[in-house]
């Protein structure tokens, strides 16, 4: 039996297939993928079916994981997020179940670094993963100077991570980093244990320049407009407003529009607020009013016309998103 690691796939399906059967792989052969399956290409979905449905199989939890399970997501999980559909909470759930290292008797396997003379199971997470956090701490404990040039542990470590080239970065009987940017146009890495041979195969294309081009529009498109504070929408109009993507920079200029028309809307809802706060002083008088006004999902507007007068920039400020502007909007039957 063998174990072999493969370094970061990267939704690079085809190239992680070509390997496979140039390792010869069999049923009983032990398959180790030293995390970060997904983001910067188009085949994340066929590479977690593969991976989570093989026998013999360790998936470890990888930076971009551990992004998508904590939600903080950058462009190139906004993209698989829209390549999973309705299987991303499927995925969600499966990711949450990956182990941050593994150990055989031969070696150690993480995603990204560990630290020196602390056993395995009392590692940081974030240091195992390569998250921003445990990418700062090493920083700051190794003074900038990588990790594995301190690393004095006896059984050789397995990492991914960092690109280290198109060649695997070996320091034989101690360290192996075998990231070598498949999705980068380089080249996928795979290990065989015992033996320790190294297994490559070159990817055809740069495939996360192709993704980056492609998929702008329809993130930007789901992006939860909504919920933004009319700040971020300007600044992403502003930003985008020029791309040279005629389709997003039409869709950009939409957006401006649509929400330029809903701002537009500030003096007749000014109005109505005046309207509404003069019929509860006239029925409640002008100390009894607060209480009936308070039922309002508007009632700081309300109380702010009360005291000093309502403004454009107080209803922008106060009713900071489109969807709590709508909602107001609605409740005053004002629609665009």
């Amino acid at each position: 039996m063998r174990t072999v690691a493969v370094g970061d796939i990267h939704g690079c399906y085809e190239e992680l297939r070509q390997l496979l059967a140039k390792v010869e792989l069999r049923e009983e052969d032990y398959l180790i993928s030293l995390g970060d399956i997904v983001d910067k290409s188009f085949d994340s979905v066929k590479v977690y079916d593969f991976l989570k449905n093989r026998p013999n199989t360790i998936v470890l939890m990888g930076n971009h994981e551990r992004k998508h399970l904590r939600q903080t997501l950058s462009y190139s999980q906004e993209i698989v997020k829209l390549q999973f559909g309705a299987r991303y909470a499927e995925f969600l759930e499966w990711v949450n179940h990956l182990p941050y290292y593994y150990e055989t008797d031969e070696a150690i396997f993480v995603h990204a670094a560990l630290e020196d003379g602390i056993p395995i199971e009392q590692q940081r997470d974030e240091v195992l993963c390569g998250c921003t956090a445990g990418e700062k701490y090493l920083e700051k404990r190794y003074e900038n100077t990588y990790w594995n040039e301190f690393y004095t542990g006896t059984k050789p470590v397995i990492f991914g991570h960092h690109v280290v080239g198109d060649n695997p970065l070996i320091i034989a009987g101690k360290v192996y980093g075998i990231d070598t940017g498949a999705c980068h146009g380089g080249r996928l890495t795979g290990l065989i244990l015992p033996s320790f041979e190294i297994v490559q195969v070159q990817s055809s294309s740069d495939y996360w320049r192709a993704e980056m081009l492609k998929w702008q529009l329809p993130v930007m498109i789901a992006k939860p407009w909504g919920s933004y504070k009319w700040e971020k929408i300007q600044s992403l109009c502003d930003e985008y407003r020029h791309s040279s993507n005629l389709e997003l920079a039409a869709f950009i200029a939409q957006q401006e529009e649509w929400m330029h028309r809903q701002l537009a809307l500030a003096p007749i809802a000014i109005s109505k607020v005046n309207e509404r706060l003069t019929e509860l002083r006239s029925v409640h008088g002008y100390d009894g009013f607060k209480q009936p006004a308070s039922r309002f999902s508007y009632a700081v507007l309300l109380f702010k016309a009360n005291a000093s007068g309502l403004t454009d920039d107080f209803l922008k400020e106060t009713l900071s998103t489109p969807d709590k502007w709508s909602q107001v909007m609605t409740e005053l039957e004002i629609h665009p």
